[in-house]
């Protein structure tokens, strides 16, 4: 999730979490949470701070994997408030292998084989990133 490093991430993110205003009672399912808040994006990055360096170590892993193992280009590593990733309280990342509004990569979306390139990618790079945590203990 990280910090808000730019303004377009910010309003990237923001873009992304407006969804939730769309549903019915989001006020009480997301406990106040205002996406256009600027003391909800203050609280999204005090909360994932403490995960940010561990995070970031397993979201370059995971592009390290689709990069250079599986022979997709990176869009590289990006940080975002997304609501998705509120409230964890370990590492986490948000992986997007690809984009269906493209016609190549929808194609190589629904293929099996691909779909087994992409999981193989995101397996080692949590197989490493786990091994690389627990040999520091």
């Amino acid at each position: 999730m990280g910090l808000h490093r730019s303004d377009r991430n910010l309003e990237v993110a923001k873009r992304e979490n407006s969804v939730i205003l769309l549903e019915e009672n989001y006020q009480e399912k997301y406990e106040g949470f205002d996406p256009n808040s600027p003391e909800s994006n203050i609280m999204f990055s005090i909360m994932q701070n403490a995960y940010l360096e561990n995070s970031l170590n397993l979201a370059g892993k995971i592009e390290d994997q689709f990069k250079n193992r599986v022979g997709r280009k990176s869009r590289g590593v990006m940080q975002a408030g997304f609501w998705v990733l509120f409230r964890t309280s370990m590492p986490s990342v948000l992986v997007e292998v690809g984009y269906l509004s493209n016609p190549k990569e929808e194609k190589y979306l629904n293929d099996d084989l691909g779909q087994v390139y992409l999981a193989s990618g995101i397996f080692r790079a949590f197989r490493d990133y786990k091994e690389e945590i627990e040999s520091e203990r």
